[in-house]
């Protein structure tokens, strides 16, 4: 290893330390503590971002904390609301005629559910008991709840009876709600491995898949990987995720769709 490798890797080995010390750093900040140029810094992140360890902002860069519980829809609820809407919007723009539509467990998939009156033709399903109410509210004639033990932390039904019934169905689209799109690594996964299991049968069912995910859902790795991106069709996020994300999604060849 030559001298210069090795004093980046020190100084690499550095800056993670740094921003996982304080969750983010600009990029002014890095060039004064480790006195290095702009042009080195900005090397260095990209460097790293490639290996999924931060992830790069306009003006600097931000840590990559790991997924390892999921949240529950209560405390997530009055998360990125604004951003949210904008992807439920987005994603009705797939909808129409008499399609069989999936909406996954997560407040992402709420935001597409409380559109729902504007394609009440399609036949809506969901594991989720929130989704549920918010699709009865906007009066969806043909509205269907897959049961099975009840999962509190994300407001859903899983184990075998859910399994079941989501073998014996078809969906023409579905919606999935993720912990984590790893665009390092090519795949979306959650943080609850019973859940996965539902999402797993799920994107077997339907004939196209659609990940829906706000800009927090770019960082870091959840405990469970569900899909990877050849398995899926296309996401739906905002440009809030950063230049270096879009790359690696068109680079997969995913239909990304910005709202």
């Amino acid at each position: 290893m030559s001298d210069d490798t090795q004093l980046a890797a020190v100084r690499r080995k550095g800056i993670v330390d740094l921003i996982n010390r304080n969750q983010s750093a600009k990029l002014g900040e890095l060039c004064a503590h480790f006195s290095v140029s702009e042009a080195t810094v900005r090397r260095d992140l990209a460097a790293l971002e490639r290996r999924g360890v931060l992830s790069r902002t306009h003006g600097g860069a931000v840590a990559n904390p790991p997924v390892s519980l999921d949240l529950s829809n209560e405390n997530r609820a009055e998360s990125n609301v604004e951003e949210k809407g904008r992807i439920g919007s987005a994603a009705m723009q797939l909808i129409s005629g008499e399609k069989a539509v999936f909406l996954d467990a997560g407040t992402t998939a709420l935001a597409i559910a409380r559109r729902a009156h504007e394609a009440t033709q399609c036949r809506f399903v969901t594991s989720s008991l929130g989704v549920a109410n918010a699709l009865r509210k906007q009066n969806v004639e043909s509205l269907y709840l897959i049961g099975g033990g009840y999962l509190a932390v994300n407001d859903s039904f899983v184990g075998s009876i859910a399994i079941s019934a989501i073998r014996s169905l078809s969906f023409d689209i579905a919606f999935l709600c993720v912990s984590s799109v790893d665009v390092q690594r090519r795949k979306i996964s959650i943080g609850s491995e019973i859940y996965s299991q539902v999402q797993r049968e799920v994107i077997g069912v339907s004939r196209e898949k659609y990940v829906i995910a706000d800009h927090t859902k770019f960082r870091g790795s959840a405990f469970v990987s569900t899909a990877t991106f050849d398995q899926i069709d296309g996401v739906i996020t905002t440009d809030m995720i950063g230049q270096q994300a879009i790359e690696e999604m068109r680079l997969a060849n995913l239909d990304l769709i910005l709202a």
